[in-house]
């Protein structure tokens, strides 16, 4: 069963950005991230509130401001840099690219909190970036990616890793659940003066791609893709972060498949390598988690 619910977790989360460029022939993306995130808060916050209402408490002055700066970066930031990327980056080296993140998340830490980096931490991240690079040259060179939006979403990757190290920093005492709600909330609402001013450029073409589109990144993505995670994080962590890592190449497959972008000897290289750097990147600590668990 936690096989066939991972299985179903990853497909559903790294078919974001096959959605989200199947909804660009439909709307702008700034104001299809607007609708999404305000549809998905209404969602969530009706749940934490109402039927949750017992159990869920909104939160203090000094909370807000910290769920605000969570906001800028998980949401804002990081989707901004991420909606850039989707009308100049194929959607195979997009996935590619965001799989990084726990890499990401490993360099900060090393970098702000003097954390030494183990053997494999090094070697992982070594591995990694050189699938990166090998799955984005030819992009580059095809023009299937452009120098700026490769840029762009490395900037929301970073935002959204500072985001992680902030989170995990902040003490807030919110449930996890609580904390998406109002990241989303709020951030969600910080697009609304960035589309009133792109507003010349807004466009919104309410057919059946539009409507299949944003109903698949609300329900499927944000919401189901969402719960199954916190699900899984609450029965093994360390396997639940294990389905994240196969993500990438569920995102490149889909990106073949669906949207018939060419497969290439480089990219299947640099999917492979990028899986194998973050898994042997976590090689440490899955090791202790065995031994923990056999104790």
């Amino acid at each position: 069963m936690d096989i066939a619910e991972g299985l179903l977790f990853a497909l559903l989360w790294s078919s974001a950005t096959v959605a989200t460029k199947f909804a660009f022939h439909s709307c702008d993306l700034f104001l299809l991230t607007l609708i999404r995130f305000l549809t998905v808060s209404v969602i969530l916050l009706s749940y934490n509130y109402i039927v949750k209402r017992k159990s869920s408490r909104l939160p203090t002055k000094t909370e807000f401001k910290k769920l605000l700066i969570l906001g800028v970066l998980n949401v804002t930031i990081y989707m901004s840099g991420y909606l850039i990327a989707i009308k100049y980056v194929s959607a195979g080296l997009i996935s590619l690219i965001t799989a990084v993140n726990p890499l990401l998340l490993i360099l900060f830490s090393a970098l702000f909190y003097k954390r030494k980096l183990s053997s494999f931490e090094i070697i992982g991240v070594v591995v990694s970036v050189s699938g990166l690079v090998l799955a984005a040259i030819p992009n580059l060179y095809n023009s299937h990616a452009t120098l700026p939006g490769l840029l762009a979403l490395i900037a929301g990757i970073c935002a959204l890793s500072s985001g992680s190290i902030y989170y995990a920093n902040s003490g807030l005492s919110l449930k996890k659940m609580e904390v998406n709600t109002w990241q989303i909330t709020l951030g969600g609402i910080l697009f609304l003066p960035i589309v009133f001013l792109n507003r010349g450029h807004n466009f919104l073409i309410p057919d059946l791609n539009f409507f299949l589109s944003i109903a698949w990144l609300i329900f499927p993505v944000s919401v189901i893709a969402y719960a199954m995670w916190l699900i899984l994080l609450q029965r093994d962590s360390v396997k639940a972060g294990l389905w994240l890592f196969v993500t990438p190449a569920f995102g490149y497959l889909m990106a073949v498949i669906i949207l018939h972008e060419k497969i290439t000897v480089y990219g299947v290289l640099g999917s492979l390598l990028v899986v194998s750097g973050l898994l042997y990147s976590r090689k440490k600590k899955m090791v202790a988690a065995t031994i923990v668990a056999a104790e």
